[in-house]
């Protein structure tokens, strides 16, 4: 009787255990660390000449409660060149965590390189027929 009862208490054991194991293993994982976005600078642009696109995406950014952008200009591409039916975002500095960051949050996936570290905005988002997609 009493070497059953020793069993009994080494697998009541063994089961707190194997349950405590199980339900404490794999907690850290599932937290996910929160990595507020970077600060921005962007210059939007009306790439496909839409009116009032570029005061309308620059409004949204900057009302975007989990955005963090310092738009710098926004206005009509040159020469009134509206040509654009892809949206792309410029890289004028080379910032690939905050390009990452970019394309993350606005999910536009085209880009153009054109480094000028002399720019004052770090990206330009173009806007071309497809601005409705991503904003």
């Amino acid at each position: 009787m009493r070497k059953i009862a020793v069993i009994l208490m080494c697998m009541l054991i063994l089961a707190a255990g194997v349950l405590w194991w199980l339900f404490t293993t794999g907690k850290d994982d599932e937290v996910a660390e929160y990595t507020p976005m970077p600060r921005i600078k962007l210059a939007i642009i009306n790439g496909c000449g839409y009116p009032g696109i570029a005061r309308e995406v620059k409004d949204k950014l900057l009302h975007a409660p989990d955005g963090n952008f310092d738009i710098i200009s926004w206005r009509n591409v040159d020469r009134n060149m509206f040509i654009y039916d892809k949206t792309v975002i410029v890289m004028k500095h080379d910032e690939p965590k905050k390009y990452a960051s970019l394309q993350e949050y606005t999910g536009i996936k085209h880009r153009i390189i054109s480094i000028d570290e002399n720019a004052i905005e770090e990206f330009q988002i173009i806007l071309g027929k497809d601005y409705t997609q991503f904003f």
